[in-house]
Parts: C-alpha cells; structure tokens; sequence
C-alpha cells in the first residue's frame, strides 16, 4: 500500500491530507507539524483571534475525530530533520524514520525578525503561530502604545485589531510607503487614510537601530537618535518559505521549493504546496510563490491529484483579502504590474477599485470597501484576467459601464 508522507502541519499539509481522501486515495497518510496543534487557518490570527472573537480551536480545519475517521495519522510536536531521497526516507525528531512513496512538502515560512539589539526582549513579538497570537492579544490592553514594525497586509491588520482594543497604534515602516512591494502607490494611500481615520499613527521611511529596555521592552530606538516609547512591539516585515530542509537534501531552491505546474519538485516522488513552493505558472511564465488562504486550499487539492495520476495544470489567478476595521481590501493577480492604473470610485463614497494594466493587458486589480462593496467588482475582473479578457482603461474607469458587461463581452 502506498505511503503519503507531509511534512508541515499547517494549512496546506492539513489540506493535502483532506483532500487526498476526499479524491479516493487508500494508501496510507502521514502528517507531521511542529506544533501541538491540529491544523488551523492563519488568517484569522490578525484579526478575530488577536481581538479575542474566536478562539484557535475555532479556526481549525477539523478536529481530531475527523482525521482519525479519514484514517490520517497525526505526528505533532514533532520536527522533520532530514530527508534520504535515493532511500525514500523522512528522519524525525522524536527518532523515527518514516518510508514514503510520495513526500509532500508544505512547511510554510518563517517570519522575519530583525536581527538588532532588543530585539530579543520580552514585549517585542513575531506573528505567525496560535502561541505567536496569544502572546500579542495579551499586549492589546486599553490605552497600551503598540510599535508595529512593517506596513505589509500582517502588520496593517494588526494595527487595525489593536486600535479596535483600544491602543495606541504607531506604524513604522522602512519603505516610502506601505504595501510598497504589492500595491500602487495610489491604492496605498487611500488604505492610510483608512488608517489615519481611525487614529493610527503611519511613519515611513523609517530607520530602526535598536529596541531599548531593561528584562522589558521600553522604546524604539532609531538611527537619527530619537526614540519611540512604546509598551510593546510586533514585527511584521513578512515571512521567508521555510526550505531548509529541502535545500539539505538537495531540492532546487529559488525563493521557495521550486515545482512545476503539477507540484512536483526536482526528485521523483517529492513534492511542495502552500506558501513555501514556488510553482510554476503557465499563464505567467515564470515560477510565482503565493502567500495567501486562496493558494493554501486550491494548490493541495491540485497536488493530490498529481499524487493520485491524475494531472492538472494549476495556473489560478492569484486572489487575496486583509479586513482592517470595518473595510476589507481583496486583490487578484498582480496589482503591482502595470504601467497604467485606473481607478473607479473613492474611499469617501465607501468603495474604490484600481485597475492595473500593462501593455493594455489587464494585469491586476485592488478592491477597497466597507463591508462587501467591492466584492463582486474584483471577482469579475479575476474572472476577465482567467479568460484572457482586458477592457480599455477608459472603459475600467467609467463607474456607466458594468464590469460584468466587460467580462461578457470579452
């Protein structure tokens, strides 16, 4: 009988085991997570679980009688150390090795810390695991004055959840604006004056030298001297695919575990998902690695298939959301391509929309709105980028013109 190892217990390798069940597999399948824990959804760690609205039992994807009825074998605490691929072996922490017919690598990313002085001090926070949240929702107290470092989606929702617990909020970040890396300038801004409405500090360009304090953390300290007294700090300038374990064994590594369309890696019978695995993308030519829940659900249901003969080109339009207060931002494909964006809409009317293009190629789009406003509009512009379809910028920015005509027309 065939032997389905996982390594990485999150989302992805949670779903991977899921999903080849749900496809017929009978073989037998291993996870192993580092963590204690059964796997859950990162999203809502930002959000409703920092705020204390849901609790991290609420956010997994099954519980354990459901693993134990899909015959899934869960290994927890326990660590991958090394891989034998001409041996088709998997070593663990714990002492065991496990035989494989198929390894499925979805370990995910580690998140950044800044290597400078304090940064190890009590107080100052990283975001990425259920412990990771627990210890930041324990910081958000009324009144407290909270230093988060990174104006990307993580750190931006943070700042969200904290001001709605009713802190001080100073955002710091290094580039000359936030979401610098996904985002045109314009979108970015009117997500600040989101921000800035709700009385959260935004500084840019920013230079940290160090964290003060004595066992606690006390301030911010930054390359011109002056310093930021703060009660705590979260962290949250992104993550790096976690491909240790692969680079050691001798995978191809390029920013991710590089895999082709069917999610196979450079040896035989090995394979990565989730935010760890750059894919290669037919429909952009290139190998992209996705951070988001959209990904963490298609690519292992995708993956499973692979693993089951049954091959299929995965190649979505990238879809993405962060909630931030009462407004929730979604993107789809790349917002960050172009060389001309159009907009339709305006934050004070409740919903704004970035079109970007390039070459007149419709490449991305940014949806900005309270509660579901925008929706709808970015669903129909993901579905025109899958079919190929792309307005004139002219015709994206006339409020007159339906995008569901578009995509019709298309």
């Amino acid at each position: 009988m065939e032997h389905v190892v996982i390594i990485g217990a999150g989302q992805a390798g949670g779903r991977t085991a899921r999903a080849l069940r749900e496809q017929g597999f009978e073989g037998d399948i291993t996870l192993v997570g580092e963590e204690p824990l059964l796997p859950y959804e990162r999203p809502p760690l930002s959000k409703a679980v920092l705020k204390g609205e849901a609790s991290v039992d609420d956010v997994m994807l099954a519980d354990e009688d459901a693993y134990r009825q899909h015959n899934i074998t869960f290994r927890a605490n326990c660590r991958a150390d090394a891989l034998d691929l001409s041996e088709r072996t998997v070593s663990l922490s714990d002492g065991a090795h496990l035989t494989y017919d198929h390894l499925v690598l979805t370990t995910g990313g580690v998140a950044k810390s800044l290597p400078i002085l304090g940064g190890d001090l009590e107080g100052v926070h990283l975001l990425r695991t259920a412990e990771h949240a627990a210890a930041v929702s324990a910081e958000l107290k009324e009144g407290a004055h909270l230093a988060i470092v990174g104006g990307g989606f993580i750190g931006l929702e943070v700042a969200a959840s904290a001001r709605q617990c009713g802190c001080t909020v100073t955002v710091l970040e290094g580039f000359e604006r936030i979401l610098a890396r996904s985002l045109p300038a314009e979108t970015a801004a009117d997500v600040a004056s989101v921000h800035a409405g709700k009385g959260t500090e935004i500084r840019t360009n920013v230079r940290i030298a160090s964290f003060r304090g004595g066992a606690r953390v006390e301030a911010v300290v930054f390359e011109d001297g002056s310093e930021l007294a703060v009660d705590a700090v979260v962290v949250g300038i992104g993550i790096a695919p976690d491909v240790k374990l692969a680079e050691e064994a001798g995978l191809k590594v390029d920013n991710g575990i590089v895999t082709d369309e069917f999610g196979r890696t450079s040896a035989a019978g090995v394979y990565a998902a989730g935010d760890c695995a750059a894919a290669f993308m037919p429909r952009y030519g290139r190998h992209v690695r996705l951070e988001s829940y959209q990904n963490a659900n298609l690519q292992p249901a995708n993956l499973a298939r692979t693993i089951r003969g049954e091959e299929r080109v995965y190649d979505p339009v990238p879809w993405l959301w962060s909630d931030q207060y009462d407004w929730n931002l979604q993107t789809a494909g790349f917002p960050n391509e172009f060389d001309t964006v159009v907009c339709r809409g305006s934050v004070g009317e409740g919903a704004v929309v970035y079109f970007s293009l390039r070459d007149g190629e419709l490449r991305g789009v940014a949806g900005l709105g309270q509660g579901a406003a925008i929706a709808r509009d970015v669903r129909f512009c993901q579905m025109m980028m899958e079919r190929g379809v792309s307005p004139k910028a002219e015709q994206l920015a006339d409020p007159d013109v339906a995008l569901k005509d578009l995509l019709k027309a298309g």
